[in-house]
């Protein structure tokens, strides 16, 4: 890695940190340089914008979480059914350590609605794990294991529908209102069973996320996103006069 590249990608390391810790919007672009030891013009000649400095963020949490789905797969010992289970259980983005990046993201993404923001990461999650996800559906159809007439589009599809899930529980935890767990494990339940379907896999082979785990997960996040908010002014109490 080059001197400009190692700069780089110190300076999203930081910036993650900064915005997980402070919050995005709370984070201005003063506070930025001061952390990170840069000048406007240092910082510029990396990121035309703190925008474009959090999609950095967020595109290399994607290229981490590939990685982590990467090796889980390659060390899983069972057959596709089992590697498709592990490719989305260690993928790196549901895990308890990255819950106070989810809790960026809920905020600044689903909260606030940046749809350019949902989009960007979307975009690359699917461009990163398609290949992976391809490969693990053509040798499972090559061993027998997997019945789709569409081995060339099943991967896609599947893909598709995480992502789609994700954006489903994703929007019920920054809503106001504690998430219904055990509807999300619903919902987990059934994209389980619809890639089974889409596959051609055996009833039951695939297994996605621990459930108990799930449940877990689901309400720190709720409770790591509400805390990080913002007051309601409308909501203080009114000042009582001495």
């Amino acid at each position: 890695m080059r001197k400009g590249e190692e700069r780089r990608a110190e300076i999203v390391r930081q910036a993650e940190r900064l915005f997980c810790e402070r919050g995005y919007e709370e984070t201005s672009l003063e506070e930025l340089l001061q952390a990170l030891h840069l000048s406007k013009g240092g910082f510029y000649h990396h990121f035309p914008s703190k925008e474009a400095l959090l999609l950095s963020v967020c595109e290399q949490k994607a290229r981490a979480a590939c990685e982590a789905a990467r090796r889980a797969v390659e060390e899983c010992p069972g057959g596709s059914a089992a590697r498709i289970g592990a490719l989305f259980d260690h993928s790196g983005f549901w895990q308890a350590e990255e819950t106070d990046f989810l809790a960026l993201l809920l905020k600044v993404g689903y909260r606030r609605n940046d749809l350019m923001l949902r989009q960007r990461l979307k975009e690359s999650l699917h461009g990163l794990f398609l290949p992976l996800v391809d490969g693990i559906v053509k040798e499972g159809v090559a061993s027998g294991e997997f019945r789709t007439p569409y081995p060339n589009g099943a991967g896609g599809l599947v893909l598709h529908l995480g992502l789609s899930l994700s954006d489903e529980i994703a929007l019920r935890l920054a809503g106001d209102e504690p998430p219904d767990t055990a509807h999300i494990l619903e919902l987990i339940e059934l994209y389980r069973y619809a890639i089974e379907q889409v596959l051609g896999a055996p009833a039951g082979s695939v297994e996605l996320y621990q459930m108990r785990y799930m449940a877990e997960m689901c309400a720190e996040l709720y409770e790591t996103h509400r805390r990080g908010r913002a007051p309601d002014p409308a909501a203080a109490d009114p000042e009582v006069p001495t």
